[in-house]
């Protein structure tokens, strides 16, 4: 959402193997009255014809609205706790390291970073003049403030910080010690974060966005984060827009932030219009509102692509159904039954038939989207019903009189729970 905005400006399981049916997508559509050139990219459809662009959003000149489901009103990134909230706080917000459409992590209010060679300190260099959306400037200490929070016993937010094993966390965490010990400011555009042990996702956790020490610290001991709560709808950031006013039940309006590090976003005002999905499409189709995100189901796809006005952006998410196996039960303990099950089971099919094709077949329980993936060695497990015969020849099943797999005098029966929808 930011690159549109600058444009225009788990559970632990008991199963010893799972079968992933499919890696599911979503959708975004935008009236090309709302998007810059360089945005149609690959995932994107343009519209087939601009001239059917809404005369409401065609009278727009200065601001883009897109739709929202209803956010709580908890404004600051380290504290809300659903997406809607966090959709304006990416507005409001800048991260310290960013990531790319890849998932891999680019420099963001971070201009660089060095790692030492055993993978324990961090040394991150922020741009020079960077400020907060009131002026003030945004130095190593407003990034060694936000960590601080983040390992405060009061803390109670979704950011586990505990997982970048910030050296001297624990001990300030337990009361053990007045400040953090891993964090320090070597200058104002200098901290060093020293960990106690190497973490594939530590600079992600200590990369997050930054708050003010000057706005969100006035009142800080450690131990005590209730005065934050009277500032959740009073929020200070660094993003591309700053925050003006949220009417609930109907929008949230933003401004173009004029200290942006990137450069003032070219669309003086923003707003997220509150939109739910039996009214989205309609608020979209009458040009009331400029982006929205719609479930990538084929009828809806199909209704957007009739619009004309629509670019639309498939892209792929992280969501994925699945199969799982109880290997308690006496048949599924046996790995040649379980193997024998995923090659008999046309995946690819019900990805035709139920999703029309708007999906993929997972062969891990991690999204190709995500930076920790990785297929190599991995088996697929493509449709191959001659194979699974096979394997379940070996496990001892063999086919009975009625063709039903039986081993020892025991048919091979298994239950299968389903939800009600796919």
């Amino acid at each position: 959402m930011s690159r549109l905005l600058h444009g225009l400006k788990t559970k632990q399981t008991r199963f010893a193997l799972a079968l992933k049916i499919a890696l599911l997508g979503g959708a975004v559509a935008f009236s090309s009255v709302a998007i810059a050139d360089d945005i149609l990219k690959e995932g994107i459809t343009p519209a087939s014809d601009a001239s059917q662009i809404p005369a409401a959003a065609k009278l727009r000149k200065d601001t883009v609205v897109a739709g929202i489901s209803e956010p709580q009103g908890i404004f600051n990134p380290y504290f809300f706790v659903n997406g809607w909230d966090e959709n304006v706080t990416n507005v409001i917000f800048s991260r310290l390291i960013d990531w790319d459409s890849h998932g891999n992590l680019v420099p963001g209010l971070a201009e660089s970073w060095t790692v030492s060679p055993d993978n324990k300190v961090y040394t991150i260099k922020l741009r020079p003049n960077l400020t907060f959306s009131d002026g003030s400037p945004l130095t190593a200490d407003d990034v060694a403030f936000t960590l601080t929070v983040l390992l405060d016993p009061k803390y109670d937010g979704d950011t586990d910080i505990t997982l970048a094993n910030i050296a001297g966390g624990a001990e300030y965490k337990a009361g053990k010690a007045d400040s953090v010990s891993g964090l320090k400011v070597l200058d104002p555009l200098t901290l060093q974060v020293t960990t106690t042990q190497p973490g594939a996702t530590t600079l992600a956790k200590i990369g997050g966005p930054v708050l003010s020490k000057a706005y969100y610290g006035k009142g800080y001991q450690r131990g005590n984060l209730d005065y934050l709560r009277t500032l959740h709808g009073k929020p200070l950031g660094n993003g591309p827009y700053v925050y003006d006013k949220y009417i609930p039940g109907q929008e949230i309006r933003f401004h173009a932030n004029s200290h942006f590090y990137r450069g003032t976003p070219p669309t003086p005002r923003f707003i997220y219009r509150v939109t739910n999905p039996s009214t989205n499409f309609q608020l979209f189709q009458t040009g009331e509102t400029d982006y929205d995100a719609f479930t990538s189901r084929p009828d809806d796809i199909e209704q957007l692509k009739m619009l004309g006005f629509a670019n639309i952006n498939l892209y792929g998410s992280s969501d994925y159904s699945q199969v799982e196996f109880n290997v308690r039960r006496p048949a599924l303990k046996d790995v040649k039954v379980r193997q024998a099950l995923i090659y008999g089971l046309d995946r690819q099919k019900l990805i035709d038939v139920v999703y029309q094709g708007y999906g993929k077949v997972a062969i891990e329980p991690i999204a190709p989207i995500s930076w920790a993936w990785n297929a190599d060695g991995v088996n697929p497990y493509h449709y191959d019903p001659a194979q699974a015969k096979k394997l379940l020849d070996e496990a001892g099943w063999k086919p009975g009189p009625d063709g039903i797999r039986v081993k020892e005098g025991k048919r091979l029966e298994l239950t299968l729970l389903v939800s009600k929808k796919v």
